[in-house]
């Protein structure tokens, strides 16, 4: 289903990226995969690099994406019930 047009220029741009990113993720444990198949020791040394990096990150950093996701989506869900939104 395309998208509606949208006034907001942020939000014609945002949502694109965000998904952008998330595929970036998903494709990124492809190479990450075989790397691993030939070379277990660099693979591993990178997951570790990654997970230092989240553990680095401040919990209320994750509760604040998450409260706003969540806030989003269900503003977003009222609005289409109510049909405000489509």
């Amino acid at each position: 289903m395309p998208s509606r047009p949208t006034p907001s220029r942020f939000t014609a741009l945002a949502r694109p990226s965000f998904l952008y990113v998330m595929y970036a993720m998903i494709l990124w444990a492809i190479p990450l995969g075989l790397l691993g198949a030939v070379r277990p020791a660099a693979a591993r040394a990178m997951t570790e690099a990654m997970t230092a990096y989240f553990a680095g990150l401040p919990e209320p950093l994750y509760a604040l994406f998450a409260a706003a996701y969540l806030g989003y989506t269900a503003a977003r869900q009222w609005g289409k019930a109510r049909g405000t939104d489509r």
